[in-house]
């Protein structure tokens, strides 16, 4: 009995914070009182000395402060469990395929929380389902127009992003080259997606020329183009414009040299870091180099770019023996799966190398049931130390510790040819 107890008190959800109370206000407080109780809170409990307190205090007065959240926030504490199981409905009802039933519940919804416009990008989201195309727009148009200023933008995104999801690349590059015309200063959100909708579309020509036409002219580049000069840097390695590299190279080191404010450093720093990091987590050392080389360039006396940039500069020449190694057909099959599984195990997808597995002959069988397969791991891995030196020094461990046991079953002149 106790334990069912337990379970059904571990189940129950944390009871939402009570804001009117930490601040020591009615539900009915006027801005003006809140912001005096928060004051006087404050003082009370300082953060260096009440974090806990402080943080809570922090949290209520960040709700209470701001109108809308205030609204949902009461709801919440009027609504909360019904609201809650309202959306659970929603999209259960979604997935599948009652829209009728889901869009009753949003309206009801939208009848609770008439000021959150953002619930009628669920209609949207149903009409799209329902391949209704004008419902859909008509009811981005209404949260859009709902919308503040510096929102809108993003609701663009998500408006090409929910198309793009539902195979509508035709009308989601519409609404991209709306939001480019509108929102130029903003370019950057959308970049991804364009690559997204070109590519859905069967037309990477026009990707890469559209990534041209963004290009600033020579002379005219400001810091902030960074992400424009990383889109077309990103768009040659997709695309395989290799012949373009020494150009936006060139392009890329002016607009670094000319970069004097150290905000605007900072800025280029994280982007191209966070480019270099998806690249290098991916198992994609050629390209990372690319970028780690910009961060060197930006600032070479960092020696946490130092050593990044040694570290990959590593990776990518152990790369460049792995790939010269699948090219050369006098390998042993199973070595070549090998090299591949113990470099990139940490990058690739698990299934992605189960399933190059499959197709590699000899790879299941096991030391000392065929002397001659036994024989051919060990040349294998003999050849592979003497061709592939920086691939054989990186998964040494685990190449000694496979030689010895496939070694240890020949015969005493095999063993006495096969030394490493």
């Amino acid at each position: 009995m106790e334990t069912s107890k337990s379970s059904r008190s571990r189940s129950r959800k944390p009871k939402l914070e009570n804001f009117y109370k930490i601040l020591g206000v009615r539900a009915n407080a006027t801005q003006v009182s809140i912001k005096q109780k928060y004051i006087a809170a404050v003082k009370a409990c300082p953060p260096e000395t009440h974090p806990e307190e402080f943080q809570q205090i922090r949290r209520a007065y960040e709700t209470l402060k701001d109108p809308l959240k205030r609204r949902e926030y009461d709801l919440m504490r009027k609504y909360g469990g019904k609201l809650e199981k309202m959306m659970e409905d929603i999209w259960k009802h979604v997935e599948t395929g009652h829209y009728a039933k889901a869009e009753t519940l949003v309206n009801q919804l939208i009848e609770l929380m008439p000021e959150d416009h953002n619930i009628h990008l669920i209609l949207a989201q149903i009409a799209l389902l329902k391949e209704d195309l004008p419902e859909f727009n008509k009811q981005f148009e209404f949260v859009l127009k709902n919308a503040q200023d510096q929102d809108k933008p993003m609701l663009m995104v998500v408006k090409a992003r929910m198309l793009v999801e539902e195979a509508e690349p035709e009308e989601a590059l519409r609404v991209l080259d709306e939001a480019r015309l509108n929102y130029p200063e903003e370019i950057h959100l959308f970049l991804s997606l364009y690559t997204d909708v070109y590519t859905d579309l069967d037309r990477e020509d026009d990707l890469w020329e559209f990534t041209l036409t963004l290009v600033p002219a020579q002379g005219t580049e400001t810091a902030k183009d960074i992400r424009i000069f990383i889109f077309w840097l990103n768009m040659m390695i997709e695309l395989e414009q290799w012949s373009f590299k020494a150009k936006i190279q060139q392009r890329i080191r002016k607009l670094l040299k000319s970069v004097n404010n150290e905000e605007d450093k900072q800025m280029i720093a994280r982007a191209l870091e966070d480019e270099h990091d998806g690249y290098f987590d991916a198992g994609r050392f050629r390209e990372a180099e690319i970028f780690i080389d910009f961060l060197y360039y930006l600032d070479s006396k960092n020696s946490e770019v130092q050593e990044q940039r040694r570290k990959t500069q590593e990776m990518m020449r152990v790369e460049k023996e792995i790939q010269k190694l699948q090219r050369d057909e006098t390998v042993f099959p199973p070595i070549h799966f090998l090299a591949l599984e113990w470099f990139y195990g940490d990058y690739w997808p698990p299934e992605e190398l189960e399933y190059l597995s499959l197709s590699v002959p000899f790879l299941d069988s096991e030391a000392g049931e065929d002397l001659q397969i036994d024989e051919m791991f060990v040349q294998g891995i003999m050849l592979m130390r003497k061709k592939y030196p920086l691939l054989y020094r990186y998964s040494q461990d685990d190449w000694d510790e496979l030689f010895a046991e496939r070694v240890k079953n020949l015969n005493r002149e095999a063993r006495r040819q096969s030394k490493l």
